[in-house]
């Protein structure tokens, strides 16, 4: 499983969505691979960022 479908996964499983830090816990991701894959499914429009502050969060585009 590439790293984009188990962001993806998860996020399915969180429609809530979730912070990045979350993200990297339950995928077992670096910090550099994670952003890179969130940038991809940002700029593909399947990952929807939530900003309020300094906090970002991530969710499944329904």
């Amino acid at each position: 499983m590439s790293e984009v479908e188990k962001i993806k996964e998860i996020l399915k499983q969180n429609p809530q969505g979730l912070p990045a830090t979350k993200i990297a816990e339950l995928t077992g991701l670096s910090k550099g691979k994670l952003a890179k894959a969130l940038k991809e499914l940002e700029t593909s429009g399947e990952v929807v960022v939530e900003v309020k502050g300094c906090r970002k969060t991530y969710k499944p585009k329904i």
